[in-house]
């Protein structure tokens, strides 16, 4: 979900809330199955999707300047200015047309039983964007191959192979989408360039993101499910870790009860673990050679009638700003030292009739290394704080037309600050 929402970057970033509204009678919601397209004795054939557009509109505050003797570190995606004739920064004010949050979405599956107690399927989903890179409608727009995989399943539980979604603040991402930015736009990211906007990621929702891996999910005992796996190690080359070994174990621990004729509750707890190196020769010395990225995340979300309730959080070393394990200058300082960082999201919904009313706070901060420190004139990147609300209103089960609002701000060590409005409206279509 630089997206990767995984894919998306702290470089393209550089930046209580509503609760519950008037409550109207509620209607259930209408579940959406897979489309089976095809079906035999054994097996079937089907396909799941959406597509959608968004105006994605962007003002505020310019970045930060760099005064003489500070050097700025990170910050909001520093979005293109309004022409001036002054010596001021001048304002951001920029509309684009976006694919929005989770982006256009094609997926083709196929499952049947091997044996009478094992189902064996095999999926793969292309992402695309409306929107062209640097604007430039002449630009070629190709699809991203997000997943691939094979999946067993049967009563021992299920193994899934290829590439997947990561387990690392798996949770929070899921609040973010189910609760927040599913049918919406978010924070728009890089507004020159293609991809899939952010929601609240590196917002406090550190995105789970995607890749190459392999994961066992127990069955479910009472509700409880544990999920172990293996994914291919990420480099972080940002801040010059580009060697790694092993294999990268993430895991989660999930609760999830229903109560009641409209109540739910989950809870979870995830987190990864990686060793990264220097390649070639290295001097312990003068520098660290090799370090540690360790993570966690954790939080639950409650629904009780037309309320749903999501709240998340996570820490960790090396994990960056917007998803984990990101290769960005938030990862480690001037001598690749790692840095800490943690996040806090609160996301609440309310469903009234056909309308889903929304809104959600969130910050991520980042920690100063010991050399930050004692840098004279070196102004960090110190928190990005999103806020978020709007609402959908879901036309039929399949058509969803969204309006909605983010603020975003981010702060500098040394005082900086730098504020966006983000305004959008669009509609999906899914299936």
């Amino acid at each position: 979900m630089t997206t990767s929402r995984a894919r998306a970057r702290a470089t393209h970033l550089y930046p209580f809330s509503l609760l519950f509204f008037f409550l109207a009678a509620t209607v259930p919601r209408v579940v959406l199955a897979d489309r089976v397209i095809a079906k035999g004795d054994d097996w079937e054939v089907y396909t799941n999707g959406r597509v959608a557009g968004f105006l994605s509109w962007v003002t505020g505050d310019p970045p930060p300047v760099q005064r003489e003797g500070i050097s700025l570190n990170g910050g909001l995606w520093p979005v293109p200015t309004e022409p001036h004739n002054d010596d001021s920064r001048g304002t951001v004010n920029m509309m684009r047309l976006r694919s929005g949050f989770l982006g256009n979405q094609l997926g083709f599956g196929v499952r049947g039983q091997i044996t009478p107690w094992t189902t064996v399927t095999g999926y793969v989903q292309l992402w695309a964007y409306v929107e062209s890179e640097d604007r430039n409608k002449s630009n070629p727009n190709p699809p991203d191959v997000r997943q691939g995989y094979a999946q067993l399943e049967g009563l021992w539980g299920s193994f899934t192979a290829g590439r997947q979604r990561t387990l690392t603040s798996r949770g929070a991402t899921d609040i973010n989408v189910m609760y927040g930015h599913k049918w919406g736009v978010g924070f728009p990211n890089s507004i020159e360039r293609r991809g899939p906007t952010l929601g609240m990621v590196g917002f406090g929702v550190l995105g789970s993101g995607f890749g190459a891996g392999m994961v066992y999910g127990t069955p479910s005992f009472g509700g409880l499910q544990l999920n172990v796996g293996i994914f291919d190690p990420a480099t972080l080359g940002g801040p010059g870790w580009n060697g790694t070994k092993w294999a990268r174990p993430e895991t989660e621990l999930k609760f999830e009860r229903d109560f009641g004729a409209t109540g739910k509750v989950v809870l979870f707890a995830n987190g990864a673990y990686q060793k990264v190196y220097k390649p070639g020769q290295c001097n312990p010395a003068e520098q660290p050679c090799e370090e540690t990225v360790v993570g966690v995340g954790y939080g639950g979300r409650f629904e009780i009638g037309p309320a749903r309730l999501g709240v998340a959080g996570h820490y960790g070393k090396g994990l960056g700003m917007s998803y984990a394990l990101e290769n960005s200058y938030a990862v480690g300082d001037a001598q690749t030292n790692l840095r800490w960082s943690d996040g806090y999201y609160v996301q609440a919904q309310v469903v009234a009739r056909k309308f889903d009313f929304f809104a959600g706070w969130g910050i991520a901060r980042l920690f100063l290394s010991d050399l930050d420190k004692n840098t004279p004139g070196l102004s960090v990147l110190k928190y990005q704080m999103g806020i978020n609300g709007g609402v959908v209103y879901n036309v039929t089960p399949n058509v969803h037309v969204d309006l909605e609002y983010f603020l975003a701000k981010a702060a500098w060590w040394l005082g900086e600050t730098q504020v966006l409005h983000c305004p959008a409206a669009g509609m999906t279509f899914n299936w």
